[in-house]
């Protein structure tokens, strides 16, 4: 359940608190864009390590609970203070403004990488090896629960309530919504989920301050066969993810809406029409939740028919590499329609990565346990993680170049990125088709 939470955050991130409102603090729109690296580099530090001291928390709480209610508190704090941080009463325009904004969008998504960690490698302790798969597309079904509510929320304030507050205060209004949601969730999760007391083997190498740094990238090195396959087929998939998430509401509401997010044109015809954008950018991600929630539901079903994952997984990434190849050349200025089509579709393969290479490497150590080997469930998902990292920072540099790039501008660029993300998809699901499965059962 707390994927609700941490969905709507993220979905919050990218339509609300993303390229657009770095803008607003005064980058210009190549630096924005470059703003999406802070998650990636935070992360691809963050995520192992965290998992790997995870792996060895000794408090009574147990060993991922600690994790998931300080990253909570860090939420909050880093949060808030980002939403403040255009407000012309605490800083002066310029350079202090932009600077301590940009601090705290690094901060929160560090609080991110926190929180996701531990609250996956919870589902994989405390599920069965016949249970990962199951368990890691609930999970999806609770993230495009927490899509709805996070582009909900937004669709809400940004239609309804937008009015009745100061204009500096609605991201504020939007992100204290969102963290609600999130600790009720956190507060459900830690009541429920009773973890036993971890405590260390007798037999257990000595540690220090190295161990969970070493712990969790050496993890990297001593990679098995199967997963150096599962870090290829991850890098590929978001890659192509990290050339849509964050840019499709900046490719809709200029090459859909014809419109300009400049603050110099704030009050003009094209704002109007970039704000118009952002508005049915909402809308549809609104649907996209919809069809995620239906898909996992879909997922399950065909797990029932005994289709084997890699070809599900194969499958649903293929899907979405036809998508962004549509995107880039079916959709044109007020192609709505096809425009929503393209957002939409991206559930399925969206829906099956953030599911099956989590479910698989669940899997994989839950057979190794059973054959009595040890094994570091936390620092392996933090170990995925890094392969989700790299490829944001690939994507963020290349769309930061391509929007200086002269003819790609009216939202080209982001088209332009969607063709590269298509065929990443198309490669991803090729190595899909290799991954080791037998471990999983239906």
């Amino acid at each position: 359940m707390p994927w609700i939470g941490v969905q709507a955050l993220w979905t919050t991130e990218f339509v609300a608190a993303g390229t657009y409102f770095t803008q607003e603090l005064g980058y210009s729109p190549e630096e924005a864009a470059l703003t999406w690296i802070a998650g990636p580099v935070t992360g691809f530090i963050t995520a192992p390590i965290v998992g790997s001291l995870s792996d060895r928390c000794e408090s009574r709480f147990g060993r991922r609970r600690p994790f998931i209610f300080f990253a909570l508190v860090w939420l909050w704090a880093t949060s808030i203070a980002f939403a403040q941080s255009h407000k012309q009463s605490l800083f002066p325009a310029g350079s202090p403004m932009k600077l301590f904004g940009l601090v705290m969008f690094i901060l929160l998504d560090v609080a991110v990488n926190l929180i996701q960690t531990p609250v996956r490698a919870i589902v994989s302790d405390l599920a069965t090896q016949e249970q990962q798969t199951a368990g890691q597309i609930i999970g999806v079904f609770f993230a495009g629960v927490g899509s709805l509510v996070g582009f909900g929320i937004n669709y809400v304030i940004d239609h309804h309530l937008k009015d009745k507050f100061p204009e500096d205060q609605a991201l504020m209004v939007v992100i204290v919504a969102v963290l609600s949601c999130l600790t009720v969730f956190i507060g459900i999760q830690l009541s429920v989920c009773k973890e036993t007391q971890w405590v260390k083997p007798a037999d257990a190498p000595p540690s220090n301050m190295c161990t969970p740094f070493t712990g969790a990238f050496g993890a990297v090195f001593r990679m098995s066969r199967d997963m150096v396959k599962m870090a290829f087929t991850q890098f590929f998939s978001w890659l192509a993810f990290f050339c849509f998430l964050p840019f499709f509401t900046q490719w809709i509401c200029k090459l859909v809406f014809g419109g300009d997010g400049d603050q110099d044109k704030k009050h003009t015809e094209e704002g109007r029409k970039y704000e118009d954008g952002k508005k049915f950018a909402a809308q549809a991600g609104i649907y996209q939740a919809c069809v995620m929630i239906v898909f996992s539901l879909l997922l399950v079903s065909l797990m029932r028919l005994k289709v084997p994952v890699r070809v599900m997984f194969s499958a649903c990434l293929f899907a979405g590499a036809a998508t962004l190849v549509c995107g880039r050349f079916l959709v044109g200025l007020d192609d709505t329609l096809p425009a929503t089509l393209v957002v939409v579709g991206m559930a399925i393969p969206l829906s099956a990565a953030n599911a099956f290479p989590f479910a698989l490497v669940g899997s994989m150590n839950k057979a190794a346990q059973k054959a009595g080997k040890a094994v570091d469930t936390g620092a392996q998902m933090g170990m995925l993680n890094i392969f989700i990292c790299l490829p944001q920072i690939f994507a963020s540099l290349a769309v930061s170049a391509m929007t200086k790039m002269e003819g790609l501008q009216g939202g080209l660029a982001e088209s332009w990125a969607f063709l590269v993300g298509g065929v990443s998809l198309a490669i991803a699901a090729v190595m899909a088709l290799f991954l080791n499965d037998k471990d999983v059962s239906s």
